[in-house]
């Protein structure tokens, strides 16, 4: 059989239409104006042979030979591919099937695609002078059909008739999403104390049917963490540990008759089991990442779990169903490039519903769907993040607690929306949580201090900068003082700490600030918010410029020249792309380069930028182009980035390295902290001394409580 070997689109395609959906080419995306995302390589490779062949039915030797290009392929690894790009060709706009099967004979696409195409093509140019290094244009298009004409009318009225029955169903089911909340209900607590052992509690896992809880501890003389199920009725406790070794929990089977933990040794993790009542020895399952994650037995021989390093980015997760049998793995969801993907919370055996988390840099997004990852609906977004969920089974109810503003939420999922919302009264502080209901759960008290060090990067001391009960961040060594911002309530402020240690404010409202930069050149103060950046003359505290964008800002920094570098997150949460502008003239340019994270500049035509997907791109503005590019050790929490004096600073939580792009290795490390007891969570370099400024998170001891809502 001839083979058709076309499988990529000209460079002249814009986008594709069809049904629901607008798919970009060079971008690799898919968008239904809600929701967009990413194909991975075989799957963009895969659909886009699907819709330059949609008018013929396309065999399995077609795929194999066009699209896999070898001799032979398994069965098993097409249907997977199939099953995937089915899946993410489901949306709540695009409900219909896409590709149809033939019988014995194959696929077929089922719509007749429009492609629109750019009117002309024209590289982008780039000017040499620092201080407008980039330029960008803009293309008009034109629309043509890309196949026959005779379906064309019927696929477009037949795919809006389709589109509009989706739209009103989903308005109908889910417009509580925009109804207002109920009316928050204040409570008082009540705190008992359920483990007397002093020591560090974390992790908690409450068992499905409520008895049985599952936890990491550590004693305060010890130094690894063991795995404790405590019976809830009795008060009686089983552990499991050994020296050198750290036991953390995954999770519980449907059941509540088998523990899924992780060894964590060194940078090896292992994912283990092992009957609740530990009578029966326990069975290595597969190897995982040092990092945590969660999961859910479904039965003897399937588990989901949330796992990390999808699309080669340490930080992004998502749901994946693995065959303890087979070893076999196919992805539940697939959470877009620039977020913080998908975290499992719960999973409804008698609905077969996934409840999970979707991580975003503004919100944090609830969502259900079933074991294959179809259907997925968004039930509600929330300010802060929700770390732990419980399914309520006698209210058909999923409860939380926010544990910023202490509160306790219950969504019905008979209403589909909020119908509780109770503000815990007091002094209250937790860190992880399980609900058993509305009005009782259980938690630790908050076992961390957030204080500022300094490094010397000549001497490798660390020391102490700023230490107090407050969560402070983002310290700036400015003049003879410090700033930083300290958290109060909900807000941040910004607050000035003298020599002596003495604080006081800077002048400055209190604000949803995300981020803080000084330039000791201009005598500038920077403020990053979620939407706006506000440049401040820092003697006055007079407005210097404000810069408004139309989506998220990631990052933001001083460059040379007086100008600043930011990333931005578009508005639908799925491209960013980084911008210089000049304080000087108030002109923007965009970098020639997408899905980025932070940007920095070296010298005069250098930039450092980190891309989405953790790696470390030198740009060279001269010449255009990416002149270097360097793999990041992988994120044992979070990736961390400062840039002074030619040479890049980069924490992966854990480690901090000194990158020199044009030494013969790069990267080197240069200190690390006790990952057990501290983790790095913001990096900076200090304008005056050279010294980095560190954002250190220390664990302390806590206590497990079990905590009645009065009333």
């Amino acid at each position: 059989m001839a083979t058709m070997n076309e499988v990529s689109f000209s460079r002249k395609v814009k986008e594709v239409h069809f049904g629901a959906w607008v798919f970009d080419p060079k971008t690799q995306t898919l968008s239904d104006g809600e929701v967009e995302r990413e194909l991975e390589p075989l799957l963009f490779k895969l659909l886009s042979y699907f819709i330059i062949n949609n008018d013929q039915v396309i065999t399995r030797q077609n795929l194999v030979d066009d699209v896999w290009c070898q001799n032979y392929v398994d069965d098993n690894a097409i249907n997977r591919a199939i099953s995937e790009l089915r899946k993410i060709l489901k949306s709540d706009k695009q409900r219909s099937i896409v590709l149809k099967t033939h019988y014995r004979k194959g696929y077929s696409f089922v719509f007749e695609p429009i492609i629109i195409y750019h009117d002309q093509l024209s590289s982008e140019t780039h000017q040499t002078s620092p201080q407008t290094p980039f330029t960008h244009h803009q293309t008009d298009t034109h629309i043509k059909n890309a196949g026959k004409s005779k379906r064309s009318k019927s696929i477009i009225i037949g795919t809006f008739f389709v589109g509009a029955l989706a739209l009103v169903s989903i308005g109908s089911q889910f417009k509580s999403l925009e109804n207002s909340k109920p009316d928050i209900v204040e409570s008082t607590i009540e705190e008992s104390v359920l483990s007397w052992i002093e020591g560090r509690y974390t992790l908690l896992n409450l068992s499905p049917d409520k008895r049985q809880l599952l936890f990491a501890f550590v004693p305060s003389d010890g130094q690894n963490y063991t795995l404790v199920v405590k019976d809830l009725n009795t008060g009686y406790e089983k552990r499991l540990g050994e020296e050198q070794v750290n036991y953390f929990p995954v999770g519980w089977s449907v059941d509540s008759s088998t523990v899924y933990y992780r060894i964590v040794k060194d940078d090896t993790c292992q994912v283990w089991r092992l009957n609740a009542d530990f009578n029966s020895s326990s069975e290595y399952l597969f190897p995982c990442e040092p990092a945590g994650l969660s999961g859910i037995g479904v039965d003897n021989d399937h588990f989901i779990y949330s796992k990390r390093g999808y699309r080669n980015k340490d930080e992004l997760a998502a749901l994946t169903s693995r065959n303890l049998v087979s070893g076999e793995e196919y992805q539940i969801t697939s959470p877009n490039l620039n977020s913080n993907g998908d975290s499992l919370l719960a999973y409804i055996p008698e609905k077969e519903t996934i409840i999970f988390e979707r991580l975003q840099f503004d919100t944090s997004e609830l969502y259900m769907t079933d074991l294959d990852g179809g259907n997925q609906v968004k039930l509600y977004e929330a300010k802060n993040r929700i770390w732990a969920l419980n399914y309520d089974r006698e209210n058909n109810m999923l409860v939380w607690l926010d544990t910023a503003e202490s509160k306790v939420y219950g969504y019905s999922l008979d209403e589909n929306k909020l119908t509780n919302i109770t503000k815990l009264v007091g002094n209250i502080n937790y860190a992880s949580y399980q609900s058993i209901g509305l009005s009782e759960f259980l938690a630790v008290s908050y076992p961390f201090l957030q204080d500022i060090y300094s490094y010397d990067l000549e001497s490798g001391q660390l020391t102490e900068k700023v230490k107090s009960p407050y969560e402070d961040v983002f310290a700036l060594d400015v003049q003879d003082h410090i700033i930083l911002l300290r958290r109060v309530g909900k807000k941040l402020a910004i607050k000035k700490v003298d020599s002596s240690g003495q604080v006081s404010a800077l002048g400055l409202p209190d604000g949803q600030y995300s981020a803080i930069s000084y330039n000791k050149e201009q005598n500038h103060l920077l403020v990053q918010l979620q939407n706006k950046i506000d440049v401040y003359d820092y003697e006055t505290l007079s407005l210097v410029a404000s810069i408004e964008v139309d989506g998220i800002i990631i990052s933001s920094e001083f460059l040379l020249n007086n100008r600043i570098g930011y990333v931005v997150l578009d508005e639908q949460k799925v491209r960013s792309r980084a911008y210089i502008y000049s304080l000087d003239d108030s002109k923007e340019t965009k970098l020639p380069m997408v899905n980025l994270r932070w940007v920095g500049q070296l010298n005069e035509y250098q930039y450092v930028t980190l891309s989405s997907d953790d790696k470390l791109l030198l740009y060279d503005a001269k010449q255009g182009e990416v002149s270097i590019t360097v793999d990041l050790p992988k994120a044992l929490y979070k990736h961390s980035e400062a840039i002074g004096d030619g040479l890049y600073y980069h924490s992966d939580g854990k480690t901090i390295y000194r990158v020199d792009f044009y030494a013969e290795e790069p990267m080197k490390e240069i200190y690390s902290v006790d990952a057990s007891k501290f983790v790095i969570q913001n990096l900076r370099i200090s304008s005056s001394s050279g010294q980095l400024l560190l954002d250190i998170l220390e664990v302390k001891q806590n206590q497990l409580l079990k905590v009645k809502v009065q009333g």
